[in-house]
């Protein structure tokens, strides 16, 4: 209530609903009512407005005055200059650049694929020493347990637009936030675990690794992928190595064992010499 009065009930303050074009300029409260104003690229050009309009976008790109909150766009028309078949011959040469450009793009793209499956064929066979030896990722590796290490290349705004992008709802992301307050890593940790619950094992690598790039975040995408292969190269070579341990362990053990069934013939071959000596 915002006067004097002898009233037994205050009046409900006025609500700025955003699908009507409003925006809060100024909160509520016990003396003084909310003030609205017309959202970004709305206007309302009437003293008492009950929603904003949605501004007019010109469809030649050409403005003269920009919309604001209480007047519309006013669009400039194109000179009359250019016939029609210049502007014919300028649409033309567009697209004939833009198919250009397009396969220009795909035959680099595939001679940067041959090359990559070819650094991948030499890093398994180890067949040149100066190639890439890191082993390639398998498509279903499994992510679960790199998770801080993802994590930690982006930052929390970044993989909310992740998990947004793989359509995380918002209640979600806020419960998760706020159940991890004030500690960013193990927010991050959780929203990354929550989209990978959803997805599963199956393609998750492929789909982050395409997603980030999609994204606009190549050089987040590139270092995650350069941590994943060096992981997974450090781990293959581990299991080797045990395999290694493994075998040789097995070899001396039956050796050892040859060694005593050797050993205990010979005795029975000369019991008086061993009792002898």
């Amino acid at each position: 209530m915002d006067h004097i009065n002898s009233l037994d009930e205050c009046m409900r303050c006025r609500s700025c609903d955003i699908e009507l074009g409003w925006e809060v300029v100024k909160n509520c409260t016990p003396t003084e009512n909310a003030e609205c104003s017309c959202a970004k690229n709305h206007f309302c050009n009437s003293s008492h407005c009950d929603h904003c309009e949605t501004c007019t976008v010109c469809e030649n790109g050409l403005v003269e005055k920009e919309c604001t909150s209480t007047s519309d766009t006013v669009c400039r028309m194109q000179e009359a200059g250019m016939p029609a078949w210049g502007t014919a011959i300028i649409v033309i040469f567009v697209l004939v650049l833009a198919v250009a450009s397009g396969l220009i793009f795909y035959r680099k793209r595939k001679r940067k694929n041959f090359t990559t499956q070819n650094n991948k064929v030499v890093a398994v066979t180890g067949r040149d020493s100066s190639c890439e030896t890191l082993i390639p990722i398998p498509t279903d590796v499994d992510l679960s347990r790199h998770v801080p290490d993802i994590v930690r290349e982006m930052t929390l705004d970044q993989v909310k637009t992740f998990v947004r992008y793989h359509q995380l709802s918002e209640p979600t992301i806020d419960e998760i936030i706020l159940d991890n307050c004030n500690n960013t890593s193990e927010q991050k940790i959780k929203l990354f675990q929550k989209w990978y619950q959803r997805h599963g094992i199956k393609g998750a690598y492929e789909t982050l690794i395409n997603s980030l790039r999609d994204l606009k975040m190549r050089a987040v995408a590139d270092k995650i992928e350069e941590k994943l292969k060096a992981a997974v190269s450090s781990h293959q070579e581990r299991r080797e190595s045990y395999n290694d341990k493994t075998e040789q362990s097995n070899t001396c053990s039956q050796e050892g064992g040859k060694s005593y069934h050797n050993n205990s013939e010979i005795s029975k071959t000369y019991p008086e010499s061993l009792e002898e000596t």
